[in-house]
């Protein structure tokens, strides 16, 4: 397992570690419950360096994601951030992919399924330099993420819409400003060289304690992506596979001629599809597999779940099938059972940042 650079540093405040797809991963500061909290009414700081990251040349690498990815990359523009995904050669989703233009270079983020899920990305005629190794991905998101930013790189930051990309100078090194995040909160990740990735965090704490914020692990932002309705490879995507039954037509451009898996994807689409996602939410805890019935009739399955911020609530998806997808329905879970998961809207809040500007 590749351990994260700054190990050492999140160790001495307490951080307990797991994995993600063979990579180190922070999962909480041990209380998940008190992270997200915060990060619903504040701000807070996760190291996001398990993540694949490559750069590529503008000109060379437009055309090959554009080859391998389901997007129309070509489409790109300069400061923008493209959200898309990678399937394999079944159509099913094997890594959720960020790619930034900025600086006549391409910048691709990537959460893969499973280890080497994401080596399309960087095949021997990609053009691509990993730097996978050599950079940090850190990530402050939450209602006043915002201020972190700006205590970080000045009030240039507050111009900065969703999915867009800059670049700033720190200690001499460039550092790229992503704002994105999968919150529904504020959210900025910063991409920076291991050189100063110390330095870099410690600032970043500094301002996160000025402003009442405090540490998190990986495992808040799977609860905040099912809170907010963000797409999580590492939960749905991995148990389901299927982009057009979780919802992911929007990251899928059909009018290309081909990418990676299309084929599988385009006839999915024209035979239709006899399975959805679908939101729940209990005021019981629900684990991932249960078995969802309508009576004596199972119509769908858990896959993934979370207990939310707010108190008594447990959420989930389920892949349920198509006739039985509506909300607001009661069901039961086990055969003509209690009647204590219901099907709901997503997001099932709206998250305080939509209501909470930025002021410089």
């Amino acid at each position: 397992m590749h351990e994260l650079i700054l190990k050492n540093k999140w160790e001495s405040l307490n951080a307990v570690f797991g994995e993600i797809s063979g990579v180190q991963c922070v999962k909480n500061f041990g209380d998940s419950q008190k992270e997200i909290s915060t990060l619903r009414s504040n701000a807070v700081f996760c190291d996001f360096s398990f993540t694949k990251k490559f750069i590529y040349d503008e000109n060379d690498g437009l055309d090959f994601l554009d080859s391998i990815l389901s997007a129309d990359i070509l489409k790109l523009r300069y400061g923008k951030i493209a959200n898309t995904i990678l399937a394999d050669d079944n159509g099913n989703v094997v890594a959720d992919v960020f790619v930034a233009d900025i600086d006549d270079k391409l910048i691709v983020i990537a959460e893969e399924v499973s280890e080497g899920a994401s080596a399309p990305l960087c095949s021997e005629n990609s053009g691509a330099t990993d730097i996978t190794t050599s950079h940090v991905l850190l990530s402050v998101d939450g209602v006043f993420a915002w201020k972190i930013a700006k205590d970080i790189f000045g009030s240039d930051i507050l111009n900065l819409p969703f999915l867009s990309v800059e670049k700033y100078d720190f200690e001499g090194e460039d550092v790229y400003l992503l704002r994105s995040g999968k919150t529904g909160e504020y959210g900025y990740q910063f991409l920076a060289p291991n050189a100063i990735a110390e330095k870099l965090a410690d600032k970043i704490i500094e301002s996160l304690n000025a402003h009442n914020g405090m540490l998190c692990g990986f495992d808040t932002h799977q609860t905040a992506r099912l809170e907010g309705n963000f797409f999580n490879i590492h939960a749905e995507g991995k148990n389901v596979g299927c982009p057009l039954e979780l919802g992911l037509q929007w990251t899928i451009d059909f009018e290309k001629e081909s990418f990676i898996g299309s084929e599988k994807i385009f006839e999915k689409r024209q035979n239709g599809l006899k399975r959805k996602l679908v939101g729940m939410k209990s005021s019981a805890p629900i684990s991932v597999g249960e078995k969802i019935y309508d009576g004596d009739v199972c119509v769908g399955e858990i896959v993934s779940s979370a207990k939310s911020h707010i108190p008594n609530t447990f959420l989930a998806t389920a892949i349920f099938d198509a006739e039985y997808v509506a909300s607001g329905f009661a069901y039961a879970r086990t055969p003509n059972g209690d009647e204590d998961i219901q099907t709901v809207s997503r997001p099932p809040f709206i998250a305080l940042s939509l209501g909470t500007p930025m002021e410089d």
